[in-house]
């Protein structure tokens, strides 16, 4: 579980409801006519819709760990910055998540976390929590359209928006912390993945093992950072995190705190060793390294997106 103490000035964004539905009943997600984007169709794609995963339109900045097939990572958690970046055409996204990935090609397994704005999906420009499922390399779903997925509280609309956003250059800043659990079944395969929220006790709910072929043993690699998605037919990328870089500077920049994760021997790390970094065309990152007991292992990352010639300028390191 992630350390409930924030710095001055930082709070948790609210995702959850003031009450609990009714014993055997979860919250959904109400979307009204108007505010369904033109091809509904899309409601039921995943976030990279008919885009492979792994292909170029789709450019990822932050921090990730990997490991060996026989020593699977158990849990990844963080808590990440909430910003509402824009966006440049419809069909464009921008997220931040946490993941949990297994394999690669067209046996690739991935589960994200986070937050994202993705008028194709939700019709708005807005921020929404969401999660997204792949399995066997191909985009499956996100949020509660995973089939299979349980959910098991009774106060969280998966998929909903979050209302307050961090302030850019001020103290008012907002965060989710998110954690990925795997129950480490003593059977082989047979292992779910638990999601948690903030500082609540009562997990999300959970993707069963007879989703995956490989996640349901663990995961090989991990990932923290942002990730966003421009069309091949767009000529400038969207913005990530608070559509600006500058290392170090927490109040101006996406960022991430209490990155950790559980070992292949169910140790928890809060300073870990091992962390590659990756960039990309427009979207860098930095700072990455243990800070102290509050806020623990920390990076930063983002930009201001645009057209590809231009997008690094005034970028800072």
């Amino acid at each position: 579980m992630q350390p409930k103490k924030l710095p001055p000035g930082v709070q948790y964004a609210k995702i959850e409801l003031n009450e609990a539905c009714p014993k055997g009943t979860v919250p959904v997600l109400r979307v009204a006519d108007k505010d369904l984007p033109n091809d509904v169709s899309n409601l039921n794609k995943s976030q990279f819709s008919s885009f492979d995963p792994l292909d170029a339109y789709i450019e990822f900045a932050g921090i990730f760990t990997k490991t060996t097939p026989d020593k699977k990572y158990r849990s990844i958690g963080a808590k990440m910055s909430v910003w509402n970046p824009l966006v440049r055409g419809p069909f464009q996204y921008s997220s931040v998540a946490i993941s949990v990935e297994a394999t690669f090609g067209t046996d690739f397994e991935q589960i994200q976390l986070g937050w994202t704005v993705n008028p194709n999906v939700y019709g708005d420009a807005r921020t929404h929590w969401f999660f997204q499922m792949t399995n066997k390399g191909v985009s499956q779903c996100h949020n509660l359209l995973c089939l299979g997925f349980v959910q098991t509280n009774t106060k969280v609309p998966v998929g909903s928006v979050i209302e307050k956003v961090s302030d850019y250059g001020t103290a008012d800043q907002v965060v989710l912390s998110f954690s990925m659990i795997w129950d480490g079944a003593a059977s082989p395969r047979t292992g779910k993945w638990w999601v948690y929220f903030n500082t609540e006790p009562d997990p999300v709910g959970y993707f069963p093992d007879e989703l995956f072929f490989e996640l349901n043993s663990g995961a090989d690699t991990l990932k923290w950072g942002g990730y966003v998605f421009t069309g091949p037919n767009d000529n400038a990328s969207p913005q990530m995190g608070s559509g600006k870089f500058d290392s170090g500077v927490y109040q101006r920049t996406a960022y991430m705190t209490n990155v950790q994760y559980l070992d292949a021997n169910n140790q928890l790390v809060r300073s870990p060793n091992n962390i590659q970094i990756a960039e990309s065309r427009c979207f860098l990152e930095g700072d990455e390294s243990y800070k102290d007991d509050t806020i623990g292992y920390t990076f930063c990352f983002g930009g201001k997106g645009g057209i590809p010639d231009y997008c690094y300028h005034d970028a800072r390191r």
